[in-house]
């Protein structure tokens, strides 16, 4: 029975991670956002981590640690994506991402804006590792 349960438990804890992916942004000089999200028709984020220098922020902090946040609004289409992340009250928004897409043939691209109010606006890459 111990194993009956155990088993259930580890199926259950493995099954989310079958439907996720990830979205990693960085400047290649310290400044990053990584996107846990969910492979559904629309855009869904179940964690973002940013990190800018030694400064880092997380949606579950738990975990990754960071000053806690909270994702206010997400959008994804074929050319573009967009991330609003507040602080973790819902009290205003604090990161903004801003990604741009293009692909050709098998070739693409994907690159943006990161912003982090008290910490400036940076050029991320978003393209995934050829």
């Amino acid at each position: 029975m111990r194993a009956l349960a155990t088993s259930l438990v580890l199926a259950c804890l493995a099954t989310p991670a079958l439907a996720t992916g990830e979205i990693v942004c960085s400047d290649g000089k310290g400044v990053s956002v990584d996107l846990l999200v969910g492979h559904v028709p629309f855009l869904s984020i179940a964690r973002a981590i940013v990190s800018v220098g030694d400064k880092d922020w997380s949606t579950q902090p738990d975990l990754m640690p960071g000053t806690p946040i909270a994702v206010a609004h997400s959008y994804a289409d074929d050319g573009q994506m967009l991330v609003d992340i507040a602080d973790d009250g819902m009290n205003e928004v604090i990161i903004r991402l801003r990604v741009f897409k293009a692909k050709d043939g098998d070739k693409s691209a994907a690159g943006g804006v990161l912003s982090v109010k008290g910490e400036g606006a940076f050029v991320v890459d978003c393209s995934e590792p050829e």
